[in-house]
Order: C-alpha cells, then structure tokens, then sequence
C-alpha cells in the first residue's frame, strides 16, 4: 500500500470513527441514586465462619423495589455479601464486602436483567442510620 493509500485510509477512519468518539465523550454512564430502608434481618445465632445473615429491605429513588442480601461471617473485617434488587424496571446483582458501618462503601454490579440486563459498574454505599442507607450505582456503557 502506497503513502496516498494510506493516508486516505486513515482519513476515512478518523472521519468514521471521531463522531462515535465525541458521542462516547458526551454522554456520562447512568447513575441510580436509591434509598433502602431496612425491613427485616435475619441474623445467626452465632458469628462463626459460615454463618449467615439475611438482611430485607424497600428500595425508592430513580427506581424501586427491594433488595435482599445475603452475608457470609468470615472474619471481623466485613461481611461478604451477595445482593439482589428487584427493581421496577429489572434486576440487579451486587457483590462486595460490607463493614459494620458503611461511609462510600464500593460494592460490584455484576449482572442485571430487564432495563439492567448485563449491568456492570460500581455501587457507593453510605449508611445513614442502623436501618436506612443511600446508594450512588454508576452503570458503565
């Protein structure tokens, strides 16, 4: 391929590809700000390896629904938690580590259905009482 070849190749590429590029620059990833208010816990009768915890809630906000998660006793630093939102719209899965109090708590979205369907990205979580919590969930494109 000659030097002229070229260049109109990478002409006609950088024409294509800058409107998707200013596109992507322009447009920010979809952000969920919820509140949860703690309905029920389920806790263990004993905080030994292996024992779990079930915590219920309602969810409101840019969309709502309830959550559901479900926490593994490992050691002091934290539970491992799974959780499930069901949302209007759809679903979404989480998982991380939770503390005893959380302050921007990062938590994984790993799935989601409906609306949500493939979801990644990232939840804050940020405890605003024993039983009342506010979640910033950035979904990435």
């Amino acid at each position: 391929m000659n030097t002229r070849s070229r260049i109109a190749l990478l002409t006609a590429a950088a024409a294509v590809a800058t409107p998707a590029a200013v596109s992507l620059a322009q447009t920010a990833p979809p952000v969920l700000h919820l509140q949860s208010v703690q309905q029920k816990a389920f806790m263990p009768k004993s905080f030994r390896p292996g024992a779990q915890a079930e915590f219920v809630a309602t969810v409101a906000g840019d969309d709502h629904g309830s959550s559901r998660a479900v926490c593994t006793v490992v050691d002091a630093h934290g539970l491992p938690c799974t959780i499930y939102i069901q949302l209007s719209k759809g679903t979404l899965i989480a998982q991380g580590v939770l503390p005893e109090r959380a302050k921007a708590t990062p938590v994984a979205i790993t799935g989601g259905t409906g609306a949500y369907d493939g979801a990644r990205g990232t939840a804050l979580a940020t405890d605003d009482s024993a039983t009342r919590s506010h979640i910033d969930i950035t979904l990435r494109q």
